[in-house]
C-alpha cells in the first residue's frame, strides 16, 4: 500500500501543475479542473487547499513575496554595509530574484492584468508585501539616520511610505511590461518600454525625497536598464 502524502507536499503539487498550466496556456485559459488533472488530486484534494484558482494564485504570490523577503531580511543583517548600501542591494537583489523567477512572476501578472480585473488580488498582494517588508525596511532606515545617510525623523513612517510607493511602482511596472508583451508591433511595446523608464525616474526621485536622500543616491536607474533589456529580449524571443 502507498503511502499517502502529506498535505503540504500535495499543496506544493498543486501549485507546481498551475504554474506550469499557467506558463503553458495563460492563466485565463487554465480552469481548476485542468489543474486537478495534471497534478494528479482529486476535486475534494484540490478545495482541500483552494476555494478558487484565484485564491491559489495569491498563495503563489504571498510564496514569491515569502522568497523576497527573505532576502531583504539576509540583507538587512549584513553588518559591513550602510544603510544606502543595503537599500540599493535591496533593489538589485528583488529585481534579479523576478528574472529568475519569471514563471512565477508572469503568472501573478497575467491573473492581475488580464483584463485590469482582479483587483481583489492587487490589493490582497499589497497588503501582504507591506506586512512582510515595511519592519525590514524599518530596521534599515534606522541605521541610516544613525549613520547620517538618510534624513528623516520618522523611520516608521517612511518605512512604510517607502514600501507603499515600492508596491505601487511595481504595480505600475507589472502591468506596463504585461500591457508590452501584449503588443503586435514593436514600435507600440517601445513606446511603452520609454513610460516605464520615465515611472522609474520619478519613482527614485519620489523614495530619494521620502527618506531624505541626495539626489542619484538610489541605483533604481540601473535597475531600469536591466528590466527594459529583459523585456526587449521577450519581445525578440516571440
Amino acid at each position: 500500500m502507498s503511502k499517502a502524502k502529506k498535505p503540504e507536499v500535495r499543496k506544493m503539487e498543486i501549485i507546481q501543475a498551475a504554474l506550469e498550466l499557467f506558463a503553458q496556456d495563460g492563466y485565463e485559459n487554465t480552469s481548476v479542473n485542468h489543474i486537478i488533472e495534471r497534478a494528479g488530486v482529486s476535486k475534494g484534494g484540490f478545495y482541500h487547499h483552494y476555494d478558487s484558482k484565484a485564491q491559489l494564485l495569491e498563495d503563489i504570490a504571498r510564496l514569491f513575496l515569502d522568497k523576497i523577503a527573505e532576502r531583504i531580511q539576509g540583507i538587512a543583517e549584513m553588518e559591513d554595509l550602510s544603510a544606502l548600501e543595503k537599500t540599493n542591494e535591496y533593489f538589485r537583489q528583488v529585481n534579479s530574484y523576478k528574472e529568475q523567477r519569471a514563471a512565477e512572476v508572469s503568472t501573478i501578472l497575467a491573473g492581475m492584468y488580464s483584463g485590469g480585473k482582479n483587483i481583489q488580488l492587487e490589493h490582497a498582494i499589497f497588503q501582504y508585501g507591506s506586512k512582510r517588508i515595511a519592519p525590514l525596511m524599518t530596521e534599515i532606515i534606522r541605521q541610516g539616520i544613525e549613520e547620517g545617510e538618510f534624513g528623516t525623523e520618522f523611520p516608521e513612517e517612511a518605512a512604510e511610505m517607502f514600501v507603499r510607493l515600492f508596491v505601487i511602482n511595481q504595480n505600475q511596472m507589472s502591468e506596463l511590461f504585461f500591457q508590452a508583451l501584449q503588443q503586435e508591433k514593436r514600435e507600440e511595446a517601445e513606446k511603452i518600454v520609454d513610460v516605464i523608464k520615465r515611472k522609474y525616474q520619478f519613482f527614485q526621485q519620489l523614495l530619494e525625497d521620502t527618506l531624505g536622500l541626495e539626489k542619484g543616491s538610489l541605483v533604481l536607474q540601473e535597475v531600469a536598464e536591466e528590466t527594459v533589456n529583459y523585456l526587449l529580449k521577450a519581445l525578440d524571443a516571440r
